[in-house]
């Protein structure tokens, strides 16, 4: 945790982000700052994580994927690896949508740990977000592929975790192989 010798707004926060594009910045409740790299392996993941729920969620909300920064009612701002808000919780923003970091707390959220990370804050993290209203949370640990759930899932959102997990890692597929080879 990095404690500025000023509390950061959104524009200050903003201008961080923008000027250390390797790294995650967050900002906790209580005006701290959460700095981590972020590595493409984990960005793949998290892309795997935002395209399933954005083929889920089509036409009944938004899908976004850790570059899209939000405000929770807490004061913090998060960026979650994936999230999904459904056009209600989207549009009862109005003017507000168009915000650096908009006050929203998404129905879904999708957190994967990453080397970086420890596995206690990332839990504490996510279960801040039911505590703030989202409706379902889940945190991926790809290294021990592990996975914890908080709140309930949507009753027709199935996430292939382990195809999350995996995204990226080298295919074992010999046909996979041999198009590349062809190529």
């Amino acid at each position: 945790m990095i404690v500025p010798a000023h509390p950061l707004d959104n524009d200050d926060l903003a201008a961080l982000s923008a000027a250390n594009p390797g790294w995650r910045v967050e900002r906790e409740a209580d005006g701290s700052l959460a700095v981590s790299p972020t590595s493409y392996r984990n960005a793949i993941r998290a892309f795997e994580a935002a395209r399933q729920l954005n083929a889920w969620g089509e036409g009944r909300g938004f899908a976004a994927a850790s570059d899209g920064g939000i405000t929770l009612p807490d004061t913090a701002v998060r960026a979650p690896d994936a999230s999904w808000v459904s056009f209600d919780r989207w549009y009862a923003l109005g003017d507000a949508q168009d915000d650096t970091f908009p006050g929203v707390v998404p129905d879904v959220v999708v957190e994967i740990v990453s080397r970086y990370d420890a596995y206690a804050r990332q839990r504490q993290k996510i279960a801040r977000y039911v505590e703030l209203g989202a409706r379902y949370a889940v945190l991926i640990d790809p290294e021990r592929r592990r996975v914890e759930e908080f709140g309930s899932p949507p009753e027709d959102l199935r996430l292939d975790i382990t195809r999350i997990i995996d995204a990226g890692a080298p295919s074992t597929d010999a046909d996979d192989a041999a198009d590349t080879n062809d190529a």
